[in-house]
This record gives structure tokens, sequence and C-alpha cells, in this order.
């Protein structure tokens, strides 16, 4: 009778386990059977996919330690066929709904839009903080891409928009070769806690006369506190927003906040009124300019989770009062942080210097097939990968464009180059 040694066994056991990784599918009811960690929700179709569903894929709360828990993330799923390509979004928060994408819509692919860890529905019992890393976040992703190339053998794009770019970008750096694209949109890369070089571009950004009629009209803003906080107030009760802070700082920091808003969003500067509007219609830009909610208590539901990204690896901004210092009472400091939007999680947060230099020294060294689409206006173009000396990345700046730029804003010659770009990487037209 043979006898098996315990190292044979294991061998067998890991043959096995890795057989059963590598395992394809030619049918999606034979692939929809095999995962018996999913839950499948069909629901109403998007138009011109064969089958649209919500999936609940269980997740270790910690990818090195399995056995620490699980929670279930969100995600959705349009399915066209199973020889198309495969574009993976990845939010960077919620997702609340599925959509179609610029990218999947222009290439015919099927999509997944993948929910964000401790984010919308995607949140593990007890908000265990510690396991928000952006190596977990990468983790997630990398699992999903496995988990759905055993059914889509067709080329694979990875995207998002804004911190969603930003998370792709990061699992490509953690996992280069996993899939063959990835598409960033007015995605930052920040490198501190606080990045300085989002000062630097408010000293440049649009003309001297944009920079100076902007300033003009915070200070005015300033100057007529005591009409604006009444309308402040009305509209916070209004809107149902209660804040943490009080109201004069919170009026204190949207008017700091302003620029950054207006050049993020494109909020035409030459709209602005004249100085010598009445109050009501100065207070009406203003919040044009800035929507208050971002300083609330309800948003902060929403957003918590990215501020504690933010201020334990990702960073962040905060302001420079500067020439607004003689208008601001509330604040003593020359530099105001945003750390004041941080939730309670019951304990001080340590920023990680160490994280995105390590990240875009592995990006730099894998050099996978990127395209990072910019606005030059938008303020996070200030922090946007640096791709020097890439063969396999492009970038790509829309010279009028803020932070809702995207391929179709991009002009007709720019379209060309990405477009011809992802093709001379995927063969996908």
């Amino acid at each position: 009778m043979k006898i098996f040694t315990p190292k044979f066994l294991l061998f067998i056991g890991a043959v096995v386990f890795l057989h059963s990784c590598s395992t394809t599918y030619s049918t999606f009811s034979g692939w929809q059977g095999s995962k018996t960690d999913f839950d499948f929700n069909e629901i109403t179709n998007e138009p011109s996919y064969e089958n649209t569903y919500l999936i609940w894929i269980d997740q270790p709360l910690d990818h090195n330690h399995p056995k620490k828990g699980i929670f279930k993330q969100r995600v959705w799923l349009s399915h066209k066929s199973l020889d198309a390509p495969m574009v993976m979004i990845t939010e960077g928060y919620s997702a609340p709904q599925n959509y179609i994408s610029e990218l999947a819509a222009m290439l015919q692919a099927n999509q997944i839009v993948v929910e964000h860890r401790f984010f919308g529905a995607s949140v593990p019992e007890g908000m265990p903080w510690e396991y928000l890393t952006v190596e977990q976040s990468a983790r997630d992703h990398e699992a999903i891409v496995k988990h759905f190339k055993s059914l889509y053998r067709g080329k694979w794009i990875t995207s998002g928009i804004s911190k969603g770019g930003q998370m792709a970008l990061i699992h490509r750096a953690l996992f280069p070769k996993s899939v063959d694209l990835t598409v960033t949109y007015v995605a930052p890369f920040n490198l501190e806690r606080e990045d300085t070089r989002l000062f630097e571009f408010f000293k440049r950004v649009g003309t001297e006369k944009e920079r100076n009629e902007i300033l003009l009209f915070q200070k005015e803003v300033l100057k007529r506190r005591s009409d604006m906080l009444p309308y402040l107030k009305e509209l916070a009760s209004r809107k149902g927003w209660t804040f943490k802070m009080k109201l004069e700082e919170v009026f204190e920091l949207a008017v700091l906040e302003y620029p950054f808003s207006v050049w993020q969003w494109c909020v035409p500067v030459d709209e602005m009124p004249a100085l010598t509007a009445d109050s009501r219609e100065i207070f009406n830009h203003f919040y044009r300019g800035v929507d208050f909610s971002y300083f609330s208590e309800q948003e902060s539901i929403n957003v918590g989770p990215f501020f504690y990204q933010a201020y334990s690896e990702l960073g962040y901004y905060g302001y420079l009062t500067g020439e607004l210092k003689p208008y601001i009472s509330s604040f003593k400091a020359d530099t105001i942080s945003s750390d004041l939007l941080i939730p309670e999680v019951g304990r001080n947060i340590l920023f990680n210097t160490a994280t995105s230099h390590n990240l875009l020294q592995r990006f730099h060294r894998a050099d996978p097939a990127t395209i990072h689409i910019v606005g030059s206006n938008d303020p996070w173009s200030a922090t946007s990968p640096n791709v020097d000396g890439l063969k396999n990345s492009l970038k790509v700046v829309n010279p009028e464009g803020c932070h809702l730029t995207r391929i179709h804003s991009l002009p007709d010659s720019l379209q060309n180059v990405v477009e011809e770009f992802i093709f001379l990487k995927t063969g996908v037209k």
C-alpha cells in the first residue's frame, strides 16, 4: 500500500486549488453556478446589453489574513458577449446604481462597476478602519479581475474618474500585468499629506485678471459677512444640513474653498457678479461656486472614508489664507488644514509618507500601458501622476478642461490620439 507523506498531500492540494482558479467557462450560466461566494440579482437591462446584474461579492477584510472576516462588495455587471472587451470601473467612492461609461460605449465592451470598500453599501460591520488601505483596496480589485477573467476572454481595460482613477492606477502599480490597459480621468496622485504643488497651481491657473477677480470676489464676500451668514443659515435649514463646526467657520472655509471649486468645476469667471451687486446676488454666485454641503455632517457620512484615506495614505490639500487673512476671524494659522473633515475613528490618524512614493516607484519600474486624461484648469492636474520617461504611458491634457474632462470633451485631434493609443495597446477600436 502506497503511503503519502504530508508534503505530497499538500502538493496535491495546491495543484487542485490552482486548477480550480484557472478553470475557464464557455457559458455565463456555468460560470455563475460556480460562484458560491457571489449573490446575483438580475436587474433592468441596459440598452444594447444582453443582461445586467447587481452582484454582491464576498471579500476578505484582510486579504493577508482571510479568516479575520468578510464583507460584501457591491458590483454591477453589464454583460454583452464573452468575446467582447471588458471595461472595469474602479469607483473611488460609492456606486449606488449602474451606468455605462463612455469607454464601454466607445469600445462596445462588457462592463463591471466596483464600489470601493467602506463606501456606500460595501461597508463591513463595525467599521474596522485599519483595513481601509490602498493595498487592501487594490487586492479587492485584483480578486474581481481574477473572478471575471475565467469567463470574459477579451481585452481588459480598467478605468476610473478622480479618486476612482487613482485607485485604478494603484491597482496597476501593484498588479501591472493584470489587465491590458488602464485609462484614468482627472486622477490625482498626491505625494504629501497636503500637497504643496496645489498652492503653486493657483498662482498660474487662468489669467492674472481672472485670478485677481476671484480674489476680489472672495474679499467682498468676507466683507459682507453680516449679510452672508443669514443667507447661509437659511439655506442650511432648507436643505437639512447640519455642521459639526460653527457656521462662521463653515462660511470662512467655503470662501477659501471657492477658487478650488471654481476652477475644478468650470464655473465661468466672467459670469461673476459686479462687486457692487446686491448681497443676494453675491451669495447666489458664491453658492454656485461652492457647495456648502461639502462641510456638512450629512456629506461626512458619504465621504468620511475618503478623508480617512486622504489623511492616512492618499494626501489632500489645505488652504493658504494669504491676502484674505485680515478678513478671517475663525482661524489664526496662515495655512488651514482640511483635516477638520476627518471623521471620528477613535484614534489619531498618521499619514504614511512612504505609500505614494513607493507606489509611484513600482509604477515606473513596471511601466504598464496607461492613459491619463487631464484638464489643464483642474486643480488636480497639479498632482496628476508623473509619467516622464515611461514608454507605455500617455498623458493627454485638455488645454481648457477642468475636472469634467472626458475623452468626448477633448479636441478632435486629442480624441484621435487617445483612440490610436487604445488600439495600439489592446487592438480594440
